[in-house]
């Protein structure tokens, strides 16, 4: 899965759930401007984040791993 389409499906999960930039920002310890360019695919999301945004966003550390990898 690319960056981009990566972003893409944490940040609809985000706003489905109503939780802003800023806050998974802050949890994941970087910039909201960082945060963001991840969300549109201009930076790679690190493992460790995926398993922090899996958690904010009540997803499965497993599938949002495995997207990460395919």
């Amino acid at each position: 899965m690319s960056n981009r389409t990566l972003g893409e499906f944490i940040k609809n999960l985000r706003i489905s759930l109503n939780i802003s930039t800023s806050e998974l920002a802050r949890n994941l310890t970087i910039s909201e401007d960082e945060y963001i360019k991840c969300e549109n695919g201009e930076m790679s999301i690190y493992v460790d984040d995926l398993v922090v945004i899996a958690d904010m966003l009540g997803t499965n550390k497993s599938e949002l791993i495995c997207k990460y990898i395919d």
